[in-house]
Order: structure tokens, then sequence, then C-alpha cells
């Protein structure tokens, strides 16, 4: 792909130098070669990308990355607390805007003229920029997400597919507005305290299961010692009952076949 207005797919180049397990990488270079006509420049770009805006995307972990794509949150939850709401109800977490994190959108969007628009905006602004453009696409597509069913699947197979015919230059304006209307300490301590929230949040269920469990199995132990305990006496019962009826008839049959005998000897 080298014109404009034909789609950006994944493009077959090959980078000797690129790390075989960073796909991602591999992508922002596609484009970067694509956008620049020169794969020398698209090296020395992502050479300095690599320590700047993707910094955190080069670790060896996703750590650091899933946790800046909360930031996401924060945003969305001061301009639109009902779709914040919603969201986090849904439990869809961030994993549908990994790929517009990672590729700056270009491995979602099939518009030429969107991508380099993109890629032209971030290069010029702070770093983390990327993430108050997906907090303004979810803010601008808030009432079809809230008519969506409230659950991880359906939003988040809505999520991932991006509009093709998003407005972009409004988005980014409204971008621009967030980023410089919310700091990021102010952000970062909000996602420090949705994380710790989570955290008590796992940790009281995981508390609640272990409880769950072991009420559970304590009455099975003890229905079943205080069956053994009433089924053993029913047993040995049953057992002397039948001892002592089969001793009873023994002795009847005995004594009837002596007495039949004596008798016998009486008469001869």
């Amino acid at each position: 792909m080298s014109n404009a207005g034909t789609q950006i797919d994944q493009p077959p180049l090959s980078f000797e130098n690129a790390p075989e397990s960073d796909s991602e990488l591999r992508k922002r270079l596609a484009i970067e070669t694509i956008i620049t006509q020169r794969e020398e420049v698209a090296y020395a770009i992502m050479e300095q990308l690599s320590t700047t805006h993707f910094s955190e995307c080069m670790q060896e972990t996703m750590e650091a990355t899933q946790r800046r794509l909360m930031f996401i949150w924060p945003v969305v939850k001061f301009e639109n607390p009902e779709l914040y709401t919603f969201l986090q109800k849904s439990t869809v977490g961030t994993l549908f805007a990994l790929p517009w994190y990672l590729t700056w959108f270009g491995h979602s969007l099939n518009s030429y003229k969107s991508v380099v628009r993109l890629y032209d905006y971030f290069l010029a602004s702070p770093i983390y920029t990327p993430i108050f453009v997906t907090a303004a696409i979810l803010l601008y597509r808030s009432n079809e997400i809230l008519k969506e069913d409230c659950d991880m699947a359906s939003v988040h197979c809505l999520l991932s597919r991006l509009p093709e015919d998003l407005p972009f230059e409004e988005l980014l304006k409204t971008s621009s507005t967030l980023f410089n209307k919310y700091s990021l300490t102010v952000i970062e301590k909000d996602v420090d305290e949705m994380i710790r929230n989570e955290n008590e949040q796992r940790k009281a269920e995981e508390k609640r299961i272990l409880e769950r469990r072991k009420k559970t199995s304590r009455p099975v132990t003890a229905s079943k010692s205080l069956g053994l305990i009433q089924w053993l006496p029913n047993v040995l019962t049953s057992k002397s009952v039948l001892v002592t009826t089969a001793v009873s008839i023994v002795v009847g049959v005995c004594a009837y076949y002596y007495k039949n005998q004596y008798l016998a000897a009486g008469i001869s």
C-alpha cells in the first residue's frame, strides 16, 4: 500500500532487526515505512519512539501497558458517569483498546488518510495522547454503547470495531480539550484507587468462596458421620435379630427331632 485512499491491512514487509515476538512493533514499522516511503526513515522514527512514546510497550511484560490503558476510565467517569458505570458493570476491561494504543490505531482503521492524520497528531503531541483519543471515541459513541446489552461479550464486540465514519478532526479537538482539562496526576491517583478497590474486591470474593466451601464441606462430613452412626446400630440390630432367630429355629428343630427319637424308642 503506497497511495492515499488505499486500505491498510498487515503489509507483507520483513524487518530483520525487529523483535520476533513483537508483532505490534512490526506493524508500526510497516505503517511508518508506508507513510514515509523510506524504510531507513521508518527505523529511525521507531528507534526514537521506542524510548519515548512506546517505551512501556517495549517492556518484557504488558503490565505497564495494561495499567496505562486504565487511564481511560477516570476521563470517561469525569465526563460521563453513566457511561462509565455501564462499562464497568459490563466488565469489558481495556482489551478492546490494546491494538489502538500499540499501533496508534493503524491496525484497526482501513482509511489511509485517517491513519496518517492520527500519526501526525500523536507525533506532535504528548506521549499519552492516544489514551485521551480513546476516551474521546468512547464518549462520542456513548449513545450507541448504552443501547448495547450490558455484558462483556456484546460490549467488547461493539467497541473493538471502529466505525469508518468517525469524525477524527472533532475527536482530536475533544482529545486535546480532555488532556488540558485533566492532569495525569489526578488520573493516576484515581487509577491507583481503582486498582486497590479491585484487589480488595478480589480478596473479599476469594474469602467468600473459601468460607462457602468450608460451610459446604462441614455438613457433608457431619451428615456422613451421623448417617454412619445411625446405620451401624441398625445393621447390628438386624444381625442380632437374624442370629437370634436362626438359633431359635435350629434349637426348635433339634428339640423336635430328639423328641421324636425318644418317642420312637419308648414305643419300640
